[in-house]
């Protein structure tokens, strides 16, 4: 028998109890991807499989069954040894590295920090933000806020907000062309886009059923978003805008809406980080404080999750 991890054994018992290991890696935010390798890994360790698991049966081997009872003792005796060691209420010092997308990332942090840093004084922060090559693998920061899911299938995201949306684009701009009644319209425009562009020469239009992909005249792809407003108030073209940075030139008339009653999906924000970092003390507090805050409150213009 080898040493196993503790991580493993947390994930066995919880899917014992849940009936499955998907409902486990949900609770305990693993990527589903790594929850069956666990499991793997600990019946390797234990040398016993200890799951009959299949699409009509999910069940406790007998070994299981021993195993499960003497394992749940186990884990209890460590969470209490645990529990003591952090109940003197010992301040989170040190310092938490947080990499955040340009506006969204930081307009969220704008309206949430402070209060995490009432709470937390004694804990440094070190705040990138509009980096798109953070590499937590590399530990070039403890956890970063993401638009999209794009890259973080081996990472722990947790969804805490929706950037909702819109096509704008310069009065100038459009009195060049034909009008836009319809998405079909849209093909042959000059595009301003945001985020990853799966294909060269179109923009990817996220509506609410399903994205369109359109055929673009010219495209300019950009990590800055308000690089592409400053482009869309010059006459370049028409820009897909997060909405709150888009309303004071909406509002000033240097932007007008296009296609407005198409629904956009909007940008989901997540917070990322490494799973074997969960339990991290500085960490786990600043994930359980943007949760609680997103729950109650929508920050600037940003929509909280559903």
């Amino acid at each position: 028998m080898k040493d196993f991890s503790l991580a493993d054994v947390r994930l066995f018992i919880k899917a014992v109890e849940l009936g499955g290991l998907t409902l486990a890696a949900d609770v305990l935010d693993i990527p589903k991807a790594s929850a069956s390798r666990q499991l793997q890994r600990l019946e390797a360790s234990v040398g016993h499989v200890l799951l009959h698991r299949g699409s009509a049966r999910f069940a406790l081997t007998e070994e299981g069954r021993q195993f499960f009872e003497t394992a749940v003792d186990m884990l209890r005796a460590v969470d209490r040894a645990l529990s003591n060691l952090y109940a003197d209420g010992r301040a989170l010092t040190g310092r938490l590295r947080i990499a955040a997308p340009a506006y969204a990332g930081r307009q969220f942090l704008a309206a949430h920090l402070p209060a995490f840093m009432a709470v937390h004084p004694q804990l440094q922060l070190s705040i990138e933000v509009g980096s798109g090559h953070v590499d937590l693998f590399r530990d070039e920061a403890d956890v970063m806020l993401r638009l999209g899911r794009e890259g973080c299938e081996e990472l722990v995201a947790r969804r805490l907000a929706t950037v909702p949306m819109l096509l704008c684009a310069s009065a100038s701009y459009l009195a060049r062309g034909a009008a836009i009644t319809t998405l079909s319209d849209l093909a042959g425009h000059a595009f301003l886009c945001g985020g990853a562009q799966r294909r060269v020469g179109e923009m990817t239009v996220p509506t609410a059923n399903h994205p369109r992909h359109v055929a673009a005249a010219t495209a300019v792809h950009s990590n800055d978003p308000e690089l592409l407003l400053e482009l869309a108030c010059a006459g370049q073209g028409i820009a897909l805008l997060p909405c709150a940075l888009a309303e004071p030139a909406l509002e000033r008339g240097d932007l007008t809406a296009v296609l407005p009653a198409v629904p956009l999906a909007g940008e989901e924000l997540h917070l990322v980080y490494l799973p074997g970092r969960r339990n991290s003390r500085k960490i786990k507090a600043f994930v359980e404080h943007l949760l609680a805050a997103t729950r109650t409150q929508a920050p600037l213009g940003i929509g909280h999750p559903s």
